[in-house]
């Protein structure tokens, strides 16, 4: 079942949705345990978001468009290479100022609002990618559905912090 590539990678990236949901399901059900489940939800919103942004190098640094006999790339090909370079760090730093924010401010709040800027940022960019034919349509179509569910945990505990129904 799970022998080609894009299998195994559906089912790891569903497996890693599910530390959002738990710790997402902690904050709501369990307020004497949000605490801690906001910052571990932090912590791995911001190692995963640095992930996705890691996965634009993957693309930028991809055999077919570097050819292995050196010729020169075109201004247009490099543009774009450098553009999924640029945009590849971008995540990681958004995940390390949320880290920051909720371990040096203690700003939960802020450092949530982040990451689902992080990862509204992230989806957007690899749809357009899609569109230049960058990024796969399975790809895409996966990290559509994984994001929509980080996207929908991080909104429900930013609410539930917001309204001060849990203090991160």
């Amino acid at each position: 079942m799970f022998k080609q590539p894009f299998s195994v990678a559906v089912l790891i990236t569903l497996a890693g949705a599910v530390p959002f949901l738990a710790l997402g399901a902690v904050v709501l059900l369990d307020p004497l345990g949000s605490k801690t489940a906001i910052e571990v939800l932090i912590s791995y919103g911001a190692v995963i978001l640095s992930f996705t942004g890691a996965v634009h190098w993957g693309f930028a640094l991809r055999e077919s468009a570097h050819p292995l006999n050196g010729a020169p790339l075109s201004p247009a090909v490099l543009g774009s290479e450098r553009q999924l370079l640029i945009f590849g760090i971008i995540p990681a730093v958004i995940g390390w100022l949320a880290l920051s924010v909720m371990l040096h401010f203690q700003a939960p709040a802020l450092a949530l609002f982040l990451l689902l800027v992080g990862f509204f940022v992230t989806i957007v960019v690899e749809t357009i990618g899609r569109g230049r034919g960058v990024v796969a349509a399975n790809y895409l179509t996966l990290r559509w559905v994984v994001s929509i569910i980080v996207l929908l945990v991080l909104l429900s505990v930013l609410a539930t912090v917001l309204a001060g129904m849990r203090v991160g």
